[in-house]
């Protein structure tokens, strides 16, 4: 089995197409952008994925990372990818947080697969003591270009694993609910979160 065919997200950050090869990398660098401006000295990555964004993290030098992922397969190829930084196999709702200890907590493209992403938002809210970075498609746009891709024709464009739609107004709601400061922004065809100020603490 080739690395690009372990799990569909891993295929999607190693695609050969130029136009998204550019349009992926200017996702990272906008969320690495986030993290850097924090300094931060400890990260949790909740549903960390293949660990893309880990080996980023990595690069910034002496932080404490930690990068949560249900599914074995894209942990064992984050293990492999980025040895230098600690992995465990979590559902990020079942998993109890340690309260406060992040000064970064990230979640990104997670919460359009959940049936219920509330918990999940409670979850990275309970994690961090400084900012969350939570990202989703922007929809309708992501299944638009999906679709003229040539992707998932049938769902009009929109992948069999989303099962929630988010633009701006819903996004920001549901960060809200758990964050007193949220800041939503785009960056096609994704919507970023950056939200701090739990409501509970």
């Amino acid at each position: 089995m080739s690395a690009a065919e372990i799990t569909s997200n891993y295929g999607k950050y190693q695609t050969g197409n130029p136009l998204m090869q550019r349009v992926i990398a200017r996702f990272v660098d906008r969320v690495m952008e986030h993290v850097s401006r924090q300094a931060p000295s400890t990260v949790v990555d909740l549903g960390c994925g293949e660990g893309m964004i880990a080996r980023r993290v990595a690069e910034l030098g002496a932080v404490d990372y930690l990068g949560l992922e249900l599914n074995p397969v894209a942990l064992e190829v984050a293990r492999r990818e980025v040895p230098s930084m600690r992995f465990e196999q979590a559902d990020i709702v079942r998993r109890e947080p340690e309260v406060g200890w992040a000064d970064v907590a990230l979640c990104l493209e997670v919460l359009e697969h959940l049936d219920d992403p509330a918990p999940a938002v409670q979850r990275i809210a309970e994690w961090t003591g400084g900012v969350a970075i939570v990202s989703v498609p922007w929809e309708p746009f992501f299944r638009g270009g999906n679709f003229l891709r040539g992707k998932y024709l049938a769902r009009w464009g929109n992948h069999p694993e989303h099962v929630q739609q988010f633009g701006p107004r819903s996004f920001q709601a549901l960060l809200e609910a758990s964050f007193r400061v949220v800041r939503v922004e785009t960056c096609f065809p994704w919507l970023i979160g950056v939200a701090a100020g739990t409501r509970d603490r």
